[in-house]
């Protein structure tokens, strides 16, 4: 179907979009939409979204070959997923095209997946557990697995809770925690950062700001790069960000969208400090004036400009996460203050604030979840740890 677009950003343009039946399950497939300049384009264009589309979908059966089409799918997926999820799901199927070679759908048994995630450990010598390489590898399988049972195969061979069912409790490798400050620590940290922003020059803000950013609002790395002076904004009384984009250093480019949210959608962040929403303002004027000095611009109202390389800053690209977790370290080494061996980054601001959001009293978990980006269910799993202050306190109280 080709429809021309009279408003929106496509304006002008021609929209393309096909409706097919899936031969398998006579279900509709989603196809994504595609835009072209004039008609004969369009229709060009048409052509080969059927074409791409037959190719993809003629030997979706039980004898297909597991790994053909399993590439197919990923293709197919591509332009609907972030460009760093796009490049996860081809390294699967890489590794499913090296280990499964021809073996058709109808083969692809639970036992064999079963071989195949022993095999893969072993070989590669990769740890077991929630978020590793192998969890992932089964997770894509069982999600291409999941659109064909009950027309191509009677069940998933990837079975629900496939980790526990495949490996031995003794198979499992204790995760690497994120570092998780105490609120001495988080003060330190600010201190410190307030006393080197006073004596160094605008160029070497950045780093440290973004640091103060993420130590008050918890934000994920590439949600700080992406930041606009106008994403600051006030809400009931409240310095806060009001945040629509993120910022990926794999792809170098902005993702146009919050991780895991549609475009369009906008998150208000955890309210900020007045002292920390005086210094991105004072930021600005400073910024300003460094870009006039040196005949840059900043079109896109950049915050986070690199402002040691004027060619980046030329292109609108942003700091480096790299860059940021390097200050972190730095600065928590002149402080003393030691991980453990546990990971420290920028993440563990996040990790720290959602920990002091879930032990707060009086707290709506819903307002803390939306504030951080997050369903309840990753908030509580995956960021919510022990409070060393709350530790101490509970220590001190059971001793009294």
């Amino acid at each position: 179907m080709i429809k021309k677009m009279k408003t929106g950003k496509h304006a002008g343009e021609y929209q393309v979009r096909i409706q097919p039946i899936n031969k398998i399950t006579h279900k509709r497939e989603s196809w994504p939409v595609e835009y072209a300049k004039d008609r004969r384009t369009a229709k060009a264009l048409e052509r080969k979204m059927w074409s791409d589309y037959e190719d993809g979908m003629q030997l979706a059966d039980g004898n297909a070959v597991f790994a053909d089409e399993f590439q197919k799918y990923v293709v197919r997926r591509k332009n609907a997923i972030s460009p760093v999820t796009y490049r996860d799901w081809q390294n699967s199927a890489n590794e499913f095209k090296k280990y499964f070679k021809d073996t058709k759908i109808k083969d692809v048994t639970e036992q064999l997946v079963e071989q195949f995630a022993h095999d893969f450990v072993c070989e590669r010598k990769v740890t077991v557990g929630r978020g590793t390489v192998i969890d992932q590898r089964l997770t894509h399988m069982r999600s291409f697995f999941k659109q064909l049972v009950g027309q191509v195969v009677k069940k998933n061979p990837v079975p629900d809770g496939y980790l526990e069912k495949i490996f031995r409790k003794s198979d499992f490798s204790v995760k690497k925690q994120q570092y998780v400050f105490s609120n001495i620590e988080l003060k330190s940290i600010k201190d410190q950062i307030k006393l080197e922003l006073g004596g160094t020059t605008v160029a070497n803000w950045g780093t440290r700001l973004a640091l103060w950013i993420d130590l008050e609002t918890g934000m994920r790395p590439g949600e700080v790069q992406a930041l606009k002076f106008n994403n600051l904004v006030e809400e009931d009384g409240y310095s806060t960000f009001k945040i629509n984009d993120s910022w990926s250093d794999y792809s170098r480019q902005f993702n146009g969208a919050l991780k895991a949210r549609p475009k369009g959608y906008v998150r208000y962040c955890l309210p900020i400090s007045q002292s920390l929403a005086d210094f991105v303002n004072k930021f600005k004027k400073e910024q300003k004036n460094f870009l006039d000095r040196h005949n840059l611009t900043n079109p896109k109202n950049l915050i986070f400009l690199n402002l040691h390389d004027y060619k980046t800053c030329a292109n609108d690209i942003p700091i480096t996460q790299r860059s940021m977790n390097e200050m972190l370290k730095k600065i928590c080494a002149k402080l003393g203050i030691s991980s453990n061996g546990e990971k420290l980054s920028m993440y563990s601001f996040r990790h720290t604030l959602c920990t002091k959001l879930a032990n707060k009293p009086g707290m709506s978990y819903p307002w803390a979840t939306e504030r951080m980006g997050n369903s309840l269910g990753i908030f509580m799993r995956v960021y919510v740890k022990s409070d060393r202050d709350i530790n101490q306190k509970m220590m001190d109280t059971w001793m009294a």
